[in-house]
């Protein structure tokens, strides 16, 4: 026996569901991106007087260091990721090829939702032979390596002017907190459950208390090349020098508050806003603003860039010819 949907039952099916709230997410996300970018657009109109009042200088030295560092930080970011996908799967994958991976992979951060990225580097995995969930748990650990690293530095160098008038007591132990998830032996056990939830097979890896140390420095210093690749970005633009420490924790809190806030591709909007907040004690005035939607601009430019290699064949998966096909 048959039964046949008629249309009333097959729009409440679970797939529909999950299409219409998909969609309600996306727009929802896409209404609250709109919404953050409009009053970082009027922050900048209302300011428009100093900005057009302001002598504008570009120098390249500058600019051209700015992107070097750029481009410094992300080959050592993939770098760490290429060992911690060592560690998880045994594997070692190329330069090129990890290159590759990372450059597309990226591009997803552009994408609403923030799962894209992952998702385009566990796919573009699969070419190099790497299993699904040690994709999956080398990405989580790159990540993770990123973020607590980041919010650490981060609250050192700027405290309160982050966090506001949280009590200290809240963020050291907040802190506390998201560094002992690092710790190798809780992580795993918090990672192989994440994978249970979703009927994923689970993993075991071995990462010493030793090496995770030495990893969570080498993301500090990745965090400390990104800030310095604004701060000689404000340089260029012929912006008197602020102090480098506050301005770079500033765009290191920008970027990471906008990686966090799921709704806004790429921290569209977000980024901004938050950058225009932190950096308005240290540029002239009535500037923040249009610094913060310059830096936009110029980090999208140098990270698409990036394509070039890529377009020429960087990376690019060996694939056997036919005529070895048996």
């Amino acid at each position: 026996m048959s039964v046949v949907s008629s249309p009333a039952t097959s729009e409440v099916t679970p797939g529909g569901t999950q299409r219409k709230v998909g969609l309600l997410k996306l727009l929802l996300g896409a209404t609250l991106t709109l919404v953050v970018c409009y009053f970082v657009a009027r922050t900048v109109y209302l300011q428009w007087d100093s900005i057009r009042g302001f002598r504008w200088h570009l120098r390249i030295g500058w600019l051209l260091l700015s992107a070097g560092l750029v481009w410094l930080d992300f080959v050592l970011l993939f770098q760490l990721w290429r060992v911690l996908l060592n560690i998880v799967s045994g594997r070692r994958i190329s330069f090129g090829s990890a290159y590759r991976i990372s450059v597309l992979a990226n591009l997803g951060k552009y994408i609403p939702g923030k799962v894209w990225a992952v998702m385009g580097m566990v796919y573009l995995l699969k070419d190099e032979g790497v299993p699904t969930p040690a994709a999956l748990v080398s990405t989580a650990l790159h990540q993770a390596f990123t973020i607590v690293p980041g919010a650490v530095l981060i609250s050192v160098i700027l405290g309160a002017g982050v966090w506001g008038h949280l009590p200290v007591a809240a963020v050291i132990a907040g802190l506390a907190v998201s560094v002992t998830i690092l710790y190798p032996p809780l992580f795993s056990k918090l990672l192989n459950l994440g994978l249970r939830i979703f009927r994923r097979p689970t993993i075991t890896f071995q990462l010493s208390f030793a090496r995770a140390f030495v990893l969570f420095w080498a993301y500090i210093l990745a965090w400390i090349i990104y800030g310095a690749a604004f701060w000689a970005m404000t340089l260029g633009l012929g912006l008197p020098p602020g102090p480098f420490w506050p301005v770079a924790a500033a765009y290191g809190a920008a970027y990471l508050i906008g990686f966090l806030a799921l709704f806004a591709p790429g921290g569209l909007g977000v980024r901004e806003g938050m950058l225009t907040v932190l950096l308005a004690p240290y540029l002239p005035p009535g500037l923040s603003a249009a610094v913060a939607v310059m830096s936009r601009f110029w980090m999208t430019i140098v990270e698409l860039a990036g394509l070039i290699p890529v377009a020429g064949g960087l990376g690019k998966p060996k694939r056997e010819s036919p005529d070895h096909v048996k």
